[in-house]
């Protein structure tokens, strides 16, 4: 199964057309290609009170560490680090099935497996406390938030123990 994660992180990261678009936090409308950003693209879901925001998420920064590319967190995600939190998003299960433990939680709703929500930092790997049905409508999840610092999947954010609150839309 991780290497099924690692597949997916792996296109989100490198392979697909859409992580162009991811865009970089104050740069002025445009992203890390230096391509203008469709702020359209950015409001798949309503921001709900209690809930982190993936705006907030999006505050990442490439930086070049030898001949290796990493994140650079801003001080807004580093203060989610090992804390309790809410977070919304569409299912993205890893294998088939109609129940799920281990899957990517994303901003936009997956209409293509291998075009994920736009870049990593638009993903967050998800390790629930019991098996959630698979839906296509947004969900709502608590559970404990970890920034990986150099995740071995390309995995920017993992929230573990994490339970099912709400539906995001009625």
């Amino acid at each position: 199964m991780n290497r099924l994660v690692r597949l997916l992180a792996s296109l989100a990261v490198a392979g697909c057309a859409s992580l162009a678009l991811a865009q970089e936090p104050n740069t002025g409308g445009r992203n890390a290609l230096d391509l203008p950003i469709d702020p359209a693209l950015l409001n798949d879901l309503p921001e709900l009170k209690g809930v982190v925001s993936w705006r907030v998420l999006g505050q990442v920064k490439s930086a070049q560490v030898g001949k290796r590319i990493v994140p650079e967190f801003a001080p807004a995600v580093r203060a989610l680090d090992k804390q309790e939190v809410k977070l919304q998003g569409f299912m993205l299960p890893i294998v088939t099935g109609e129940t799920h433990d281990h899957f990517l939680l994303t901003m936009r709703p997956p209409h293509c497996p291998f075009c994920l929500s736009l870049g990593p930092e638009y993903i967050v790997e998800v390790r629930a406390a019991k098996p959630i049905k698979h839906t296509y409508e947004p969900i709502v999840l608590a559970g404990r938030f970890a920034v990986l610092n150099d995740d071995p999947f390309g995995l920017y954010y993992r929230l573990t123990a994490a339970q099912l609150t709400s539906a995001s839309r009625p």
